[in-house]
């Protein structure tokens, strides 16, 4: 099971011909192995199809191993200032 869902964001860990490595992009598609990316090509293993607003319509993959997950989660934060006020 992917460690991603749809719309999440991620930095990119590898550098792509149209993005460098350390980009932030958000996932539209999940790609099992196997699976057509673009006219002719196959992915060649699990990954995702995602979005950068800098390069348009051009369809990006990268493989789970070449994304990091970029979540936040402030809930124990908020939990911990409203135990002090109390």
């Amino acid at each position: 099971m992917s460690k991603f869902k749809v719309g999440d964001m991620a930095m990119t860990m590898v550098y792509d011909s149209a993005l460098p490595a350390g980009s932030v992009v958000e996932l539209e598609r999940e790609l099992k192995k196997g699976d057509e990316i673009a006219r002719g090509f196959v992915a060649p293993s699990a990954g995702w199809i995602v979005r950068h607003p800098e390069v348009g319509r051009e369809v990006l993959a990268y493989g789970d191993h070449e994304l990091m997950p970029l979540k936040w989660d402030f809930q124990p934060e908020q939990q911990k200032a409203k135990e002090e006020i109390a």
